[in-house]
This record gives C-alpha cells, structure tokens and sequence, in this order.
C-alpha cells in the first residue's frame, strides 16, 4: 500500500512539474513574441531627418529639411526658418534658392526650392490679395531647366497639362519667366485678405511645382496650420506626392512651412 502511495506521488510530482515547465516555457514564447512586436512597432516608427546647407535670409538663415522613415519614405518635406530670418528682409522682391538634402531627391519627385519674397504682396485671382509674403516653391524639376524657362508668349510656357494633370478647381494665373504658370484656386472672394494658400505651376504642359505661400506676419506669429489641398487625377511619374501644407512653429523659434501626408501615386 505504502509502495502504491508513494508512486501515485511521484506521479502527481512529475505533473505539476511539467505543467510548470510548460507554463514558463509558454511565458518565454509570450515574452518573445511580445519582444518581437515591440521590435517591429519601434522599426516601424523610426524616422530619420536630414538637413540641406543653410542660407541667409534677413537677419537669420534658413535650410531645407526631410523627414523619412529607414526604409526611405518621406514623412515631411520643408523648410525651416530661424526666428531671426523674419526680419531685416529686403523692401524689394527677392529670390532665393535652396538645395534639398540626397535623401529628399530620391524619396521624393522635387528637385530644388525655389523661394520667392515678395515684398509688398500681390493680387490673386478673383480680386483677393495677399500682403508681404513668402513663396515656396517646391519644383519637380531641375534648377538649370527652371531657369530656362522664357517669357510669354513663348509656346512652351502657355502650354497648359491635360485635363485631369492639374486640379479641377485650379484656374491658370501668371505665367512668368524661370517660374512658369502659377496655377491658384477658383475660390478667393473679391476684397478679400489672404494669409496662407496653396499654389500650383505647371511648364510646357507638365505639373512642375508644389507652393504654400504664407504672410511673413503670419508665420512670425507661430499659428499652427495643417491642411490638404486638392489634387490632380493623373499623375505623369510614380512616386510619393504630398497632400497637406503646414505652417508652424517649434519651441526653439524656429518656423516651418512644410508639405507632409505623403502618397503613392
């Protein structure tokens, strides 16, 4: 009898050894999953930024910036201002380029910034008008070919894209030399006073550039705006397209005017 008690111990022994064995085991796999998700999710959010060369604008500089995740999809292309950059402007319109980071070249379809200050504003279709005021144009082509771009009435800068390569709501406005055709929406009221937009350029019948434009006094107030802009239905080259401007500030005074929410078209 004692024989047979001490094996139906053993016996209950080795059971709740192996079930313990099991449930560590169990709790290594569930720990080593969890481990491998947590990897996967911190893989998945990293975001890597690189910055073009600085340039003096006003009294401050500025520099191209795009933010990517490791497998090399945009996040956030722009522009970075320092707070000093908004003063000490010229009191005439005046040009500046800045080159984007080889990063940004190969995730993204532009080429180069091209920003315009401009002084004392301008008019916009439909009768409204927009004071002292930065364009930021991100062109999809190269410098050297934008600067070859003539005056009208050259044939190559009136030649509009084909329906369907450029907004439904976007009319053609301005054609002007190393620019080309400025392309804004239909919806500005007479009288009116614009602080930010979006505006579209279009050459030789191809969509060329991408450009918020915003108020010197309205980036220098540190509103934060995001907003999506309409888009073409056709697209002439695969690639990752943006879908929202923004306009910010961080806590180092540093303003920003950006394009972000890229998608593959």
């Amino acid at each position: 009898m004692k024989q047979v008690k001490n094996k139906l111990l053993m016996a209950a022994t080795a059971i709740v050894l192996l079930s313990s064995c099991q449930k560590e085991q169990n709790l290594k796999n569930e720990t080593f999953e969890t481990s491998i998700a947590s990897s996967s999710a911190v893989q998945k959010s990293k975001y890597n930024t690189f910055n073009g060369d600085e340039i003096i604008v006003g009294n401050g500089y500025a520099h191209t910036f795009v933010t990517q995740s490791h497998t090399g999809v945009p996040k956030e292309l722009g522009i970075v201002f320092t707070d000093e950059a908004l003063s000490g402007l010229p009191t005439t319109n005046a040009p500046y380029v800045l080159d984007f980071h080889p990063k940004a070249l190969e995730s993204t379809p532009f080429k180069h910034l091209a920003m315009g200050w401009s002084a004392n504003g301008h008019p916009l279709p439909g009768g409204a008008f927009i004071p002292s005021h930065f364009d930021i144009r991100f062109f999809m082509m190269s410098l050297e070919d934008r600067l070859a771009i003539p005056a009208p009435p050259a044939p190559s800068i009136l030649l509009l894209p084909p329906a369907g390569f450029m907004p439904a709501n976007y009319i053609a406005d301005a054609a002007i030399p190393q620019l080309g055709v400025h392309w804004a929406p239909n919806n500005f009221t007479s009288g009116s006073t614009i602080n930010h937009t979006l505006i579209l350029g279009s050459y030789n019948g191809s969509f060329t550039f991408v450009s918020p434009i915003v108020t010197r006094t309205t980036l220098a107030s540190g509103v934060s705006v995001s907003l999506p802009y309409a888009q073409p239905q056709y697209f002439a080259q695969h690639g990752y397209y943006p879908t929202k401007y923004n306009i910010y500030e961080d806590d180092k005074n540093r303003h920003y005017v950006t394009l972000s929410d890229f998608v593959w078209r």
